[in-house]
């Protein structure tokens, strides 16, 4: 995978503030993301209809759906565990995954978010499937197989943004 030097965003103050394309599910996050992470997994290439998809891990604790009704699919992930998926309803936008193993944790679709322009990767997953022209920043971790635990991936995105 291809490195890339770039200054990287400041987080943006809270809440974060997003939602579906219809706009009828609305939501928010009142804490501090602990990770965005890249997962280049086959699975997610097809949930995301693109290369990789990128996703903010939250604290369930710190978000708060607001409107809309959600449809929930479940699919069972490479390690067998299942992955509740919501969607919402009447436009079908994927917008997290809520993994039954980590129940405090909202895996978010950080194109979901009203202003999502900030959310560069700081952990890239599963490079190994990684398309041929994949990019990280030089400061991401990089990880193939996901070999790692999300501590990890928590912990170096506090490495490049500080405690908080």
């Amino acid at each position: 995978m291809k490195r890339i030097a770039l200054e990287r965003p400041k987080l943006p103050d809270l809440p974060l503030e997003g939602g579906c394309h219809c706009g009828r599910v609305r939501y928010s996050v009142t804490r501090r993301p602990m990770a965005v992470n890249a997962c280049h997994c086959g699975d997610c290439k097809r949930l995301a209809g693109g290369p990789f998809g990128v996703y903010l891990h939250v604290s369930k604790a710190g978000f708060h759906v607001h409107s809309g009704h959600l449809d929930v699919f479940r699919r069972t992930g490479g390690s067998g565990n299942t992955i509740p998926i919501y969607r919402c309803r009447d436009c079908g936008t994927r917008l997290w995954h809520g993994p039954e193993v980590a129940p405090d944790l909202v895996i978010l679709c950080a194109g979901t978010l009203d202003a999502p322009d900030w959310a560069v990767p700081t952990s890239h997953i599963f490079v190994e499937e990684a398309a041929p022209d994949a990019v990280a920043a030089d400061d991401a971790l990089v990880i193939e197989a996901f070999q790692t635990t999300r501590a990890a991936l928590w912990d170096h995105f506090t490495a490049i943004y500080g405690a908080g």
